[in-house]
């Protein structure tokens, strides 16, 4: 739901359910269907390494629950959801993935004549086919495009006017979905959000016992209404009262499945995202953290996880850009523009940055602007106030908003390690993933801007001797 209210993955029926695409249909059986899916590619293709077997981990449904929260759509989520319905799509997704049916390719994506796909049989389950296409050199491309004629992105895995075979598969199964249910023996999943989450667990688990991948499910830091409590002067007991409990209730009460470590189907971490854009992208959207900003978020989520069982935290998406000083030869710039730059204080918190001076003497300062943070860097004029950024004195530029800390004016020392991964760790987070499809992250990759290294020499450093996370 990040681009607003939007109810299609719990519909499931003919075409014309879906707002956002009234050609889709039974929108939450293939959800479900590539859910089971992604769950068995990682549970039998792990990587090895020193000996070692990991298979990846399931984030999911990214700015669901903080949206549902935030704008009050729980309602409208339960009606759509009505008793029976959940259990109709996961049979369909179990029908479709469990079966085992045989499919003779004739596909030559890549015009070899002599392909050992070509023309060959294949037996098993979807993916069990699809990974012996691929193991016989069939083009991943291919997949991954909107016309493979076994199974491809497009809308109800169609190809014009025909279907994919694992779209025609599909279709039997919404006609007859029909499975082994001794071997899967399934839940009755209780009727609205509760259940629908509860369906999810069990899709992973079914197909990803416990010890293989693992998964999570993801919260906002604006699920209570916006981003900028962060940045006030708060008690431990006041964090507790604006985000932690109320956000930890509406939880266990709407889809305590997300929360839950109990069960056979629980999952094995939660998750919070700061915002997908390094900090100077998006100002008026709550991205200026400060010191203080960043104790209040990890103190949120440690009291969240201590309220439910200790959940293990995970931080995600979190902004790799630093702040930008005098020193570096290549520092980041937005869109690789001279004056114009990306920055973010993340990594900075938590590992310190010896280039800059202990008072940020040395930080970059453009000409002031209260519009453009990327070329006034320090001298960008910081909305202050009760509701936004509250700042110590009126008006501050952004220099100064970073060196305020415990309610005193220059009093962070940004160029030092100042121990924010052991506070971390202290508060039950095990892992921070870095950068985004926009964000500054360890390497460049599609749009975001490159930070020449920089994150990757930190982050190489740390693997040398990392904080130890708290056993529970």
């Amino acid at each position: 739901m990040s681009g607003g209210q939007n109810f299609d993955d719990f519909s499931n029926g003919a075409a014309g359910l879906s707002s956002s695409n009234p050609a889709a249909t039974y929108v939450m059986g293939r959800h479900f269907s590539s859910l089971a899916a992604d769950a068995i590619m990682l549970a039998s293709n792990p990587v090895r390494y020193n000996s070692q077997s990991y298979y990846g981990s399931l984030l999911m449904n990214p700015d669901l629950l903080g949206a549902i929260q935030q704008n009050g759509y729980i309602g409208s989520v339960n009606a759509a959801l009505p008793a029976g319905a959940v259990n109709k799509a996961v049979a369909q997704a179990m029908c479709l993935m469990t079966t085992s049916r045989s499919y003779t390719n004739t596909s030559n994506p890549n015009g070899i004549g002599s392909a050992p796909y070509l023309n060959k049989t294949y037996t098993g389950t979807p993916v069990q086919i699809l990974t012996a296409l691929l193991a016989d050199g069939y083009p991943e491309w291919s997949i991954d495009g909107q016309n493979d004629p076994f199974w491809n992105t497009s809308v109800n895995n169609s190809t014009g006017s025909a279907y994919s075979q694992v779209g025609a598969w599909f279709n039997a199964c919404v006609s007859n979905p029909a499975y082994n249910t001794t071997t899967y023996p399934t839940p009755t999943f209780p009727a609205g959000f509760a259940g629908w989450v509860q369906a999810n667990n069990w899709l992973i688990r079914t197909f990803a016992p416990k010890g293989t991948v693992t998964f999570g499910w993801q919260d906002n830091m604006w699920a209570i209404g916006s981003g900028f409590w962060l940045h006030q002067n708060l008690s431990t007991a006041q964090i507790a009262a604006t985000f932690s409990t109320p956000v930890s209730t509406w939880l266990n009460t709407n889809a305590p499945g997300t929360i839950s470590t109990t069960g056979t189907s629980a999952p094995d971490f939660f998750l919070f995202d700061r915002y997908e854009m390094d900090d100077s992208a998006s100002p008026g959207a709550a991205t200026l953290y400060n010191a203080r900003s960043w104790d209040n978020f990890l103190s949120a989520i440690g009291q969240l996880s201590k309220a439910n069982n200790n959940i293990p935290m995970m931080l995600w998406q979190i902004p790799g850009s630093h702040i930008p000083n005098t020193k570096e030869t290549t520092p980041e710039l937005f869109q690789g523009t001279a004056g114009s730059y990306v920055f973010s204080t993340a990594p900075v918190y938590f590992f310190g940055d010896g280039n800059l001076t202990s008072n940020l003497s040395n930080m970059i300062a453009g000409a002031a602007s209260s519009t453009n943070a990327n070329t006034a860097v320090g001298d960008y004029a910081v909305a202050c106030g009760a509701t936004a950024y509250n700042c110590l004195t009126p008006n501050s530029a952004y220099k100064q908003y970073l060196m305020e800390y415990n309610s005193l004016s220059n009093n962070y020392n940004w160029s030092i390690d100042n121990g924010k991964l052991s506070l971390a760790a202290s508060n039950n987070v095990f892992a921070i993933l870095w950068g985004g499809g926009n964000t500054t992250n360890v390497i460049k990759n599609f749009s975001n801007t490159d930070d020449h290294g920089w994150l990757a020499g930190k982050l190489i450093k740390y693997y040398a001797n990392p904080t130890p996370v708290i056993p529970h």
